[in-house]
């Protein structure tokens, strides 16, 4: 039972080491979703498109292994295994072993296709581990609005400081063994994967959950009843108007995000002609900035709360990749030397991850208290179903974004090359058009998107308090129709449904003998 039971107080080093997990989180998506595709179309000998499909079929997969692991997770408790290491943190702890697959999948082998899918697969199963149960911790080791603030905050912190280690590695790697040398993506992979390894270690270590006497008894009986519960829990998140408003948010934001990774080290070495042990270098002061800048996000958000910020850091990331683009054009049509694109590139990418630290941290602030809104409905504790959810919906338009990728980069006649082939191939100019069109619509045109749909958000901590207190209140013996006007109204703009059909009066997610309607 160590590391169980909330009672806790969390302190600099609680928060630091569960900073540790952006570490992870963010690692894991670094390198090897802005790099795979590139090194097995250009040393391995794949087409670009099947490199592509590689990295969408493994999203695809992981999109509906989410809201399993999301599950498994919530009823965990059930089992002996989950009494003694816990619902949450055991699967942190299972995840470590599996990110060895990462530099394995930057060996060039004979294997084809099935070989790197397989390990591909493998590597996100672990990011799932990890993703899917960083945000309930958050929920279950806190209630306190200011904490998860701080937590989530340190995560954002220490994922801006992956993507600075990452920069440095793949400056390190590309500059000591060449940027055509397949050694140079291994030894970065490799280098990654140990610290995601380390970063789990720390996070594991340093965090804790509620015991089984703090979650609801939800007894699964047999393979049926475990299926038909995971769907009828999986869907009926989306029964909750504040999930919804949030998860529209995310989602934009998400496939925003997603083409930019999905594009940005194509862009860098076929539009603007820049080398990638240059890329890394040239990207430094931005990694800084999004380190140092995080905390001002977070103290903006406090004192303005989420719609100013919001609408300031979507606004502006559409900016930067109009920008990245104006430069991108000027190259492919021959109005810029490459000098120019090196001068440019670092301003605007240092501009640019200011802005990509503020819609990256924003949203889930609003996420960390959409379970609180559905305990109100349910009087259940579900986290991990919503979390799941959540990552369910962001996984899918991640593999839409790199099926898109795999399309356009395929109809665009990209010349795949193996080994030291790829810098004697000069590509055709539809290339470069084709990833900056790309880059257009589906970075700034969701940016865009993203900015409207946040202004028709509404969710705080002061009402989120006003929540809290009413279900604390009735869970205590409090009666329903004692409840005051403006709370009653506020439960019913938040959840979606009449305040009479909150607290297990209704037949939202599966119905649990165990779970009494509130009186």
């Amino acid at each position: 039972m160590s590391k169980i039971g909330k009672k806790r107080k969390i302190t600099n080093w609680t928060r630091i080491g569960f900073g540790f997990g952006g570490m992870a989180n963010s690692g894991a998506l670094t390198f090897t979703h802005s790099y795979m595709v590139m090194f097995l179309s250009t040393q391995v000998g794949l087409s670009a498109a099947e490199a592509a499909i590689i990295a969408s079929v493994a999203l695809y997969l992981n999109a509906f292994l989410q809201p399993v692991m999301g599950f498994i997770a919530d009823n965990f408790y059930t089992t002996k295994v989950g009494r003694k290491f816990g619902r949450r943190r055991f699967w942190i702890l299972i995840a470590i072993p599996m990110m060895v697959a990462e530099p394995f999948i930057f060996v060039v082998t004979p294997f084809g296709v099935p070989y790197y899918l397989t390990l591909y697969i493998i590597y996100n199963i672990a990011y799932s581990f990890v993703a899917s149960n960083l945000a309930p911790l958050t929920i279950e080791m806190t209630d306190d609005y200011k904490e998860r603030s701080l937590l989530t905050g340190y995560k954002h912190i220490f994922g801006n400081v992956s993507g600075f280690v990452m920069a440095l590695l793949v400056g390190f790697g590309f500059g000591m063994f060449g940027e055509d040398n397949a050694i140079s993506y291994f030894v970065i992979a490799a280098i990654n994967a140990t610290i995601m390894v380390v970063s789990c270690i720390i996070v594991y270590c340093s965090t804790w959950e509620r015991t089984p006497d703090e979650v609801a008894d939800e007894t699964i009986t047999d393979l049926g009843q475990a299926i038909k519960k995971f769907f009828i829990d999986l869907f009926s998140t989306f029964r909750n108007r504040s999930f919804r408003q949030v998860l529209s948010v995310i989602l934009s934001m998400k496939i925003a995000a997603a083409c930019w990774s999905a594009c940005l080290s194509f862009f860098i070495v076929y539009v603007l002609g820049i080398a990638k042990s240059y890329e890394a270098v040239m990207e430094m002061p931005g990694k800084i900035v999004a380190i140092v800048f995080t905390a001002v996000w977070v103290a903006w958000m406090a004192k303005k709360g989420f719609h100013t910020p919001w609408t300031v850091s979507t606004l502006g990331a559409a900016a930067c990749i109009i920008a990245f683009n104006f430069f991108g054009f000027g190259r492919v049509f021959g109005g810029f030397d490459v000098s120019v694109a090196m001068i440019a590139y670092p301003i605007i990418f240092a501009i640019w991850k200011f802005f990509y630290i503020g819609f990256q941290y924003l949203p889930d602030v609003p996420l960390n208290y959409v379970p609180d809104i559905d305990e109100l409905i349910t009087l259940r504790r579900r986290e991990g179903i919503y979390s799941s959810a959540n990552h369910f919906v962001i996984q899918i338009a991640s593999a839409l974004a790199s099926s898109i990728w795999a399309a356009v980069i395929g109809a665009s006649g990209f010349i795949s090359t193996s080994g030291s082939q790829a810098a004697d191939v000069v590509q055709p100019i539809s290339v470069p058009i084709s990833i900056c069109a790309y880059m257009l619509i589906g970075c700034a045109g969701f940016f865009i998107l993203a900015c409207i749909l946040g202004a028709k958000l509404h969710l705080d901590k002061k009402q989120c308090d006003v929540i809290t207190d009413e279900v604390k209140r009735v869970r205590e013996g409090g009666l329903m129709e004692d409840v005051k006007p403006d709370v009653r109204k506020l439960c019913e703009q938040l959840s979606g449904i009449p305040y009479e059909k909150c607290f297990a009066h209704n037949n939202i997610g599966y119905q649990e003998e165990g779970i009494t309607p509130a009186q």
